[in-house]
């Protein structure tokens, strides 16, 4: 279980981090359209790739003081955690992108304006 929560929370500041990044860099650079998400993720992957490397085929075979901390199964917790600060990650990432559409919708619409239904099945309307 301790592997689990550190390794979550190493993963979630971690998330933040290249969030921070990110936001900076489009901060700086308006035109520039990059994607914390996607890049936290190819991190992840990254991560979880040489974890799996040094425990199954390092830590694994290791004799001695290693064997104490059985790294194959807190391989498992620690794979969870990874997958789970990915799922967290795709979900603010979702949230925010709806927020944002909301958002542009609600500028483009004038307050006031006359709105014509035009399709009753899809609730499409046409600002006037």
């Amino acid at each position: 279980m301790y592997n689990f929560v550190c390794c979550l929370l190493s993963n979630l500041a971690l998330l933040a981090a290249v969030h921070l990044v990110c936001w900076f860099i489009r901060a700086m650079r308006p035109d520039l359209t990059i994607h914390s998400e996607r890049i936290f993720i190819g991190m992840m992957a990254l991560a979880f790739v040489f974890d799996a490397a040094l425990t199954f085929l390092v830590f694994a075979e290791a004799s001695g003081p290693w064997q104490r901390y059985h790294p194959v199964s807190a391989f498992f917790a620690r794979a969870l955690a990874y997958v789970l600060a990915v799922v967290v990650a795709l979900v603010l990432a979702r949230r925010a992108a709806r927020a944002a559409a909301q958002r542009d919708a609600g500028e483009n619409r004038k307050d006031g304006a006359l709105e014509i239904e035009t399709s009753p099945y899809s609730k499409s309307t046409l600002p006037m």
